[in-house]
């Protein structure tokens, strides 16, 4: 069973609603668009060209619909993202510097910064040499490590601009104890509920100081 599976049910059993899997939005695609990225659209393009972007292979293949790992509909609103440790690449570490200081976040950008520092390699590491072929719109080794960098920056930042609430995102690290079984039942849910109640604070502490500032 896929790690998500089991976190995305401790997480359903904490809200006592059900997520939505497999869903899909109009404005989270697999390709840049203004219309999609507004006023962003340009940063994202520089965040593009600094990952090395191939963009004729990037506007000619296909189109398609970035899936999250789940979605809390109302009255929680927001794309629900678990970041394994594939995701933490010097890569993704760089996406960090071109992100704007009014898209608002759900999780603590300095400690996912830290969090690349630390496991990069392993990151980079993991998993089967599939992992890391070249892609169309990345052509390198380690291409697809980056793709995935690009795809999660889409996935912070076009939710609060398209009505929703900030992604939230926990770290395979920060759930260490309910993966190894070291907390089981009503304390992993305790724990599990700690997690969400301080990414949904610092959520509304983000979207309030947008609205003071936009």
């Amino acid at each position: 069973m896929r790690l998500e599976v089991g976190i995305i049910a401790l997480v359903e059993e904490v809200f006592g609603i059900p997520a939505e899997r497999r869903v899909h939005f109009d404005w989270l695609r697999n390709k840049p668009r203004p219309k999609d990225f507004g006023e962003h659209y340009d940063t994202v393009m520089e965040l593009y060209t600094e990952l090395k972007g191939n963009w004729q292979s990037t506007t000619a293949k296909a189109d398609g619909y970035l899936i999250p790992d789940a979605y809390f509909p109302e009255p929680y609103h927001f794309i629900f993202e678990f970041d394994e440790l594939q995701h933490f690449t010097h890569y993704r570490e760089r996406t960090f510097r071109f992100y704007p200081a009014n898209i608002p976040l759900a999780y603590e950008l300095q400690k996912y910064r830290q969090l690349c520092q630390q496991h990069h390699v392993s990151a980079l590491a993991k998993g089967p040499d599939r992992f890391r072929r070249r892609t169309a719109d990345f052509p390198y080794i380690n291409g697809r490590a980056a793709q995935r960098a690009f795809f999660d920056t889409f996935r912070d930042w076009l939710p609060s601009l398209h009505g929703l609430n900030p992604t939230v995102r926990l770290a395979e690290f920060e759930v260490t104890s309910i993966l190894n079984g070291q907390l089981t039942g009503e304390a992993a849910k305790d724990y599990m509920e700690r997690l969400l109640h301080e990414r949904l604070n610092i959520s509304s502490t983000a979207t309030k100081k947008k609205q003071k500032t936009g």
